[in-house]
């Protein structure tokens, strides 16, 4: 993890903010402000999305509550959900999203925000990670993700046995007859 000032940090190669800033599991940043919350993807998810082309905003006045999807993403590597964190009606919209989608891969915390909603319970933050939280979570996810790679290089896979020999239960998959 790189300290970069100015209230982010690097982890892995994602830039996280810090301050006054919660998430989600699911890479959605959340920043309040008074009732009202400011909501868009983590640097990490505008990886995963990879080049945004096109984005389906929601109106304003539509209420959503947390795990309702908020938002569909077009990316080059296919749909992406955006789900809601938190309880609430929506204010106001990016509208400059629609004709310019990849910013949010260009500044996904700033000019690359998606949503304000007016939150019906500015306690529900509280149900969502701090930075702190969030880094350690995406720590884990990263580890996990090179973990996987790595496990390729483990000796007991670079040792062959003939498929014959290995149960189909361990294969992964069931022949057709």
């Amino acid at each position: 993890m790189e300290d970069l000032g100015k209230d982010e940090v690097v982890v892995g190669r994602y830039i996280v903010k810090t301050q006054k800033y919660y998430y989600s599991k699911d890479h959605v940043w959340v920043l309040v402000k008074g009732s009202v919350a400011k909501i868009g993807l983590t640097d990490y998810a505008q990886f995963q999305v990879d080049t945004v082309e096109e984005i389906k905003l929601p109106s304003v006045g539509d209420y959503f509550e947390p795990q309702d999807v908020i938002c569909r993403i077009e990316g080059l590597k296919g749909m992406f959900e955006v789900l809601s964190p938190i309880t609430g009606t929506v204010e106001n919209t990016n509208s400059y999203l629609e004709d310019n989608p990849s910013i949010i891969n260009e500044d996904p915390y700033e000019e690359g925000w998606i949503v304000e909603i007016r939150m019906s319970d500015p306690l529900e933050v509280e149900d969502l990670m701090s930075s702190e939280e969030y880094i350690e979570y995406l720590e884990e996810l990263i580890r996990e993700e090179s973990g996987s790679v790595g496990i390729i290089h483990s000796p007991d896979i670079l040792e062959e046995e003939p498929l014959e020999e290995i149960p189909e239960d361990e294969l992964g998959y069931e022949e057709e007859h």
